[in-house]
């Protein structure tokens, strides 16, 4: 069953697109409601190096009590995809190293997370890093409930162990930052 609500998270993620308005189904009471968001964007200097997602643009408001959990896709092989946790040091053949990094806004009087940002850091010129670094970089963003994560035991480290967990349900959008 694990494996099929899985292939189904994936299915929906390749066919789903964000319109105006996306609103989670509610919560039955016996599960959580998670939803995950994958975007592709590119490092410039123009962008300064930092992309950003607004969640209420793309459907969705965050209670400022959830968790916002960042992957970048790392690898893809044979049709399998390798997510990694931000953030993710890279060690460069020349001695430089630099991370992908995130974080998240949020409005405590409001109640709600207002946006997050994946960002490149580190103390090297990042306008002389290859494009495999820079360019069509894809992150998958989590929102996770903070009450899922108190009534479990997952590793929020792995994006499989919580996809997988029996006691939440996500729901997934692709969307397209400006």
């Amino acid at each position: 069953m694990k494996k099929l609500s899985t292939l189904l998270l994936f299915i929906a993620l390749i066919t789903v697109s964000c319109s105006d308005s996306i609103e989670a189904p509610p919560s039955s009471g016996d599960d959580f409601v998670g939803t995950t968001f994958e975007f592709t964007g590119d490092f410039t200097q123009t962008n300064n190096f930092q992309l950003f997602f607004n969640f209420e643009e793309n459907g969705f408001i965050p209670y400022e009590s959830d968790v916002i959990l960042a992957y970048i896709l790392w690898e893809s092989d044979s049709g399998i995809d390798y997510w990694r946790p931000l953030p993710q040091t890279v060690y460069l053949s020349n001695g430089n190293v630099f991370d992908y990094n995130y974080d998240f806004a949020a409005d405590i009087t409001g109640n709600r997370i207002l946006d997050m940002s994946v960002f490149l850091d580190g103390m090297i010129d990042f306008s002389t890093l290859p494009p495999a670094y820079t360019i069509d970089q894809t992150f998958r963003i989590v929102v996770v409930p903070s009450d899922f994560l108190k009534a479990t035991n997952v590793d929020v480290n792995n994006m499989e162990s919580i996809i997988n967990s029996d006691q939440i349900r996500f729901e997934a959008f692709k969307v397209e930052l400006n």
